[in-house]
């Protein structure tokens, strides 16, 4: 059986089967500019991340907000490199019904393991902090009750009182000078939340 040569393309496919979509070039251009402004928001959310940004850095993270939202690209690269900030832990101080005392931290790597449960812990405590002395002031002490609440439950306590660690990373010179990472002039301490049993 002939085909007819009018109702098939160079490559022999029939006419319906021919992608009548837009052409190739726009296509690589709305591709090229997506993926553009995906690798730009990658770039702008550690860039916008306070407490260290700037003014402009602050205007364009509000812009693309919702998106870096939406794929969870306001991660805290900044914590890594070139200048890793300080980070957070929690100190309680129990007392349990019978008054003994149990003091302790989290996360603790003695008590959180294997690693991916410290470092679960260890969120726990930098998101408390990145509410705290922000307009989530509110949420963050609802979040510190809620740790204290499970410490009491945990400890059979009267009371818990929680306090927020921040831990500074020592400078080039202070480590010239011998200051170790575990110095306690490197840390700052102030309270967070006293929960008690009824």
């Amino acid at each position: 059986m002939e085909t007819n040569p009018a109702t098939t393309d160079p490559a022999g496919l029939p006419d319906d089967a021919v992608s009548s979509g837009p052409p190739r070039a726009a296509v690589r251009w709305i591709v090229s500019v997506l993926v553009a402004l995906h690798v730009a928001a990658v770039f702008v959310g550690p860039w916008a991340m306070p407490p260290s940004n700037s003014e402009l850095s602050a205007t364009v993270g509000q812009t693309m907000q919702p998106y870096l939202d939406v794929l969870a690209l306001g991660n805290g690269y900044r914590f890594f490199a070139p200048e890793p900030g300080p980070s957070h832990l929690i100190r309680y101080e129990i007392t349990r019904d019978d008054g003994s005392l149990v003091e302790g931290e989290f996360p603790n790597r003695g008590d959180q393991w294997p690693r991916l449960l410290y470092h679960r812990y260890f969120m726990l405590t930098e998101f408390v902090n990145t509410l705290s002395g922000s307009p989530d002031d509110k949420q963050a002490q609802a979040y510190a009750q809620a740790y204290a609440r499970h410490l009491a439950d945990e400890h059979d306590a009267k009371t818990v009182k929680l306090f927020l660690r921040r831990h500074y990373v020592p400078r080039s010179e202070e480590v010239r000078k011998g200051v170790r990472l575990t110095d306690k002039i490197l840390y700052e301490e102030r309270p967070l939340v006293t929960y008690e049993r009824d």
